[in-house]
C-alpha cells in the first residue's frame, strides 16, 4: 500500500524548510521536495554570502514597504522579526544589527544558517532532493506530485517552490504552473532588486565606481516617479547597487509600457545649489592657474573627474581661471543632476527577487491556504509579493512559511 505523507512540500529554500519544521514539529508525517542536489542553494548566496536574515523595521514599516503588502499583515504578527532572530539564536545562530537595521549572522555566513535549517528540517521531515517535480494534482484521495515513474501522495500540499529569479538555484517558476493546474491566476513575473541596463558612452571609465550618499531619481516620461538615497556602482552595463535595486521593478513594469526612462543622479543631495555655488567659485579661484581636473578632485571621485567634465562639455585642461560663469553653471547643474537613458533591466535570471506570481486575493491570508482548494497552500516568493533589499523578502519567506506550516492539519 502507497505511502500517503500529511504534508507535501514543493521546494525546501527558506519558507518551504520552515513549513516544514513547524509542520513536523505538529507530529504530521512531512516530505519536502527539492529540485536541487541539496536545500537551501539560493540561501546560501544571499546578501552576497552572509544572509540578511531580517530587518529592525516596525511591522507596520514591513507592511508599508511591501508591494501586496497588507496581504503579509498576519504573517508578521504571526512570525515576526523578533521571532526569526530567536529561532535562529536558538538553532547557534546568533545575530548581528548593522547599518539600515539589517539583521546578518555573527559569522557573516549565510552556509551557517543554511546548515542549521537543513540540520532542524530533518528532524521533522524527510528531504528527498533531486526530486524535480512534473506536475501536481488532486484526487478523492488527496494531492499527488508526479516525477517521472515516481509519485508522492499527501493529504496537503504546500507550494514553496520561490520565483524566477537565480534559477540555477531552483527557483525556475515550476510553483506559478503547479497553481495555475488548481485553478490559480498567476501575475506576470517581472524582474525586482535587479541591476540596471544604461546607454553611456561614460561606462568604460565609470565602471567599478561606487558612490555613497547620492539621490538617484527615476524619469518615466519626463515626469520624476521615485527618488531614492544611498549607495550605487556602475558596471560595464549600467548599474547596480541598493538604490538601483530598489527601482528596478519600476523600471520592469514601464519597459513593458514603452515608456522613455532615465536615471538622474544628484551627487550631492546634502548640499543646497547655493551653498555649493560659493564652495565651487572659492575653489576655482583657488586654483586660477592649475587646470580643472586637478580642481574637480575637491569634489569627486578621481575616476569620475573626465566623465564629468566631458558630460559638462568642458575640456579637462582648460584653466580655472578660464572658467566662464556658463560653464560654472553647468558643473553646478550637473552635480545636481547628471542623466543616463536607461535601456532595460537585466534579466530575471539575475533578479534577486521576482516580482508577480499567485495573487494574494486568491489565498487566505491568516492560513496561506488556497481559496479555492483545501489543503493547498502557498509560500515564499511564489506569491504575489515583494519589498526592496533590507532582510525584508527573507522575512516574508519566514513568516509565510511559518504561517502555512502552522495552519496545516491532518484531514
Amino acid at each position: 500500500m502507497k505511502e500517503i505523507y500529511d504534508v507535501c512540500i514543493i521546494g525546501a529554500g527558506p519558507s518551504g524548510m520552515m513549513a516544514a519544521i513547524q509542520a513536523g514539529q505538529k507530529s504530521l508525517n512531512v516530505i519536502v521536495l527539492e529540485k536541487k542536489s541539496r536545500p537551501g542553494l539560493k540561501l546560501s548566496i544571499t546578501g552576497k554570502g552572509r544572509c540578511n536574515i531580517t530587518n529592525s523595521a516596525s511591522i507596520k514599516e514591513f507592511v508599508d514597504l511591501f508591494y501586496n503588502g497588507k496581504f503579509l499583515y498576519s504573517s508578521f504578527h504571526a512570525f515576526s522579526n523578533i521571532d526569526v532572530i530567536s529561532f535562529f539564536e536558538s538553532l547557534n545562530v546568533p545575530c548581528k544589527l548593522e547599518r539600515g537595521g539589517r539583521y546578518f549572522p555573527v559569522s557573516d555566513k549565510a552556509c551557517d544558517v543554511v546548515n542549521a535549517l537543513v540540520k532542524t528540517v530533518k528532524k521533522f521531515a524527510k528531504v528527498a532532493s533531486s526530486f524535480k517535480v512534473k506536475s501536481a494534482k488532486q484526487d478523492d484521495n488527496g494531492i499527488f506530485c508526479i516525477s517521472g515513474n515516481f509519485y508522492v501522495y499527501a493529504r496537503n500540499l504546500i507550494i514553496a517552490s520561490g520565483g524566477m529569479s537565480y534559477p540555477a538555484t531552483g527557483s525556475s517558476g515550476d510553483g506559478y504552473r503547479f497553481a495555475e493546474s488548481f485553478g490559480h491566476s498567476i501575475k506576470k513575473p517581472i524582474a525586482a532588486l535587479v541591476p540596471i541596463v544604461l546607454e553611456s558612452k561614460y561606462l568604460n571609465e565609470l565602471k567599478g565606481l561606487k558612490l555613497k550618499n547620492v539621490e538617484v531619481s527615476l524619469e518615466v516620461s519626463n515626469k520624476i516617479i521615485l527618488k531614492e538615497f544611498g549607495e550605487m556602482e556602475f558596471t560595464s552595463f549600467g548599474a547596480d547597487g541598493s538604490v538601483i535595486l530598489t527601482i528596478s521593478s519600476l523600471v520592469s513594469l514601464n519597459m513593458d509600457k514603452g515608456n522613455n526612462i532615465n536615471l538622474k543622479i544628484n551627487l550631492k543631495p546634502a548640499v543646497s545649489q547655493e551653498c555649493l555655488n560659493v564652495r565651487l567659485l572659492k575653489e576655482i579661484n583657488k586654483f586660477g592657474q592649475y587646470q580643472v581636473k586637478d580642481m574637480i578632485k575637491e569634489f569627486l571621485p578621481i575616476q569620475f573627474i573626465k566623465p564629468f567634465l566631458n558630460y559638462c562639455g568642458i575640456n579637462i585642461t582648460k584653466k580655472c581661471s578660464q572658467l566662464t560663469k556658463f560653464d560654472r553653471e553647468k558643473m553646478l547643474n550637473t552635480f545636481f543632476e547628471i542623466s543616463f537613458k536607461i535601456l532595460s533591466t537585466k534579466d530575471i535570471k539575475d533578479a534577486i527577487v521576482t516580482r508577480g506570481g499567485i495573487l494574494t486575493n486568491e489565498i487566505n491570508q491568516k492560513t496561506m491556504e488556497s481559496k479555492f482548494i483545501n489543503g493547498l497552500y502557498f509560500c515564499g516568493e511564489v506569491i504575489d509579493v515583494d519589498a526592496p533589499t533590507g532582510g525584508f523578502n527573507l522575512q516574508a519567506a519566514f513568516s509565510t512559511g511559518f504561517v502555512a506550516g502552522t495552519s496545516v492539519y491532518r484531514s
